[in-house]
């Protein structure tokens, strides 16, 4: 259990007739299957306040990020969570994958990308805080 007295694992699951996952190696047609299979269980919506506010206002409470940073959020980075949130919304599930540049290209591509993201991520904290 977690703190907050929520169930909390880190654990591998085998499920029965599931999609196998095989890494990179992975075909597209196994990697939408997958997807679909996981669409099929794990949901990221929770009810609004009209439609259950009782549970709209436990997840509110007990499963998201706090706009209040713990010390443990800010270790490292003093100004910014260490954990990347607040983090922007994927709307589809997406299978994420290490990127291993190659080339200087490349890494010269994931280096834009990481300031993309990380000044994303500093409008996204600034937003936040406003709006404590």
């Amino acid at each position: 259990m977690q703190l907050r007295g929520s169930p909390h694992s880190h654990m591998p699951i085998w499920v029965e007739n599931a999609p196998k996952y095989t890494g990179l190696q992975t075909d597209e047609k196994t990697r939408l299957e997958i997807v679909i299979f996981c669409d099929k269980y794990i949901t990221t919506r929770s009810p609004s306040i009209e439609e259950d506010p009782e549970l709209h206002n436990i997840i509110k409470e007990v499963q998201t990020h706090s706009r209040n940073h713990s010390k443990s959020c800010l270790k490292y980075h003093k100004t910014m969570c260490r954990f990347g949130f607040p983090r922007p919304v994927a709307r589809p599930t997406f299978i994420c994958e290490p990127i291993k540049p190659t080339n200087d290209e490349e890494k010269e591509h994931c280096k834009e990308i990481k300031k993309i993201l990380t000044e994303m991520n500093a409008k996204m904290n600034l937003l936040e805080k406003e709006k404590v």
